[in-house]
């Protein structure tokens, strides 16, 4: 099989590849508009080390057998921390597991896929994660978030008192 070009019947080489940073090593897709922005959520940095931990540890994909302990020596948080971390991830949405008693893990893929799009449909149909929704530690942060209001009025540019 060779390339051809159509306006002239000539055959033409082959272009090289052009490299992307992710060539080999995988992506994550991340959902955009579908739910409650992160930053809104209020999260500790154990949380956003835990999101970052599965999804590093195929947890977009599948589920992760982690425990606490496993994701603290990783993380560099102490186990309670990391199980807190983990239920309150379940408690909003963001993670989810196959059973309450499990110790296995996956990122919600309404947010977070890694693979084809037809397969991640029919994981949400399988699994019937549910929406992401904030917490009453969310709502309590952004409700106390103080307002910022200037002590004086701006100036438009070229404005004089």
């Amino acid at each position: 099989m060779a390339l051809v070009n159509m306006d002239t019947g000539e055959a033409v080489s082959a272009r090289p590849r052009t490299p992307h940073q992710f060539d080999g090593k995988g992506y994550t897709l991340q959902a955009v508009g579908s739910d409650v922005p992160l930053y809104s959520l209020g999260l500790a940095a154990a949380e956003w080390a835990t999101l970052e931990w599965l999804r590093e540890h195929g947890g977009a994909a599948g589920y992760v057998p982690v425990t606490p302990e496993e994701l603290g020596e990783d993380v560099g948080a102490s186990k309670d921390t990391c199980r807190k971390a983990l239920n309150r991830l379940v408690k909003l949405g963001l993670v989810v597991k196959p059973g309450p008693r499990s110790g296995s893990y996956q990122l919600n893929p309404l947010r977070y896929w890694e693979g084809a799009g037809s397969t991640q449909v029919n994981a949400c149909r399988r699994m019937a994660p549910p929406r992401v929704a904030p917490d009453d530690k969310a709502m309590t942060r952004s409700a106390s978030k103080p307002k910022t209001i200037p002590a004086t009025r701006r100036r438009a540019a070229g404005e004089t008192r």
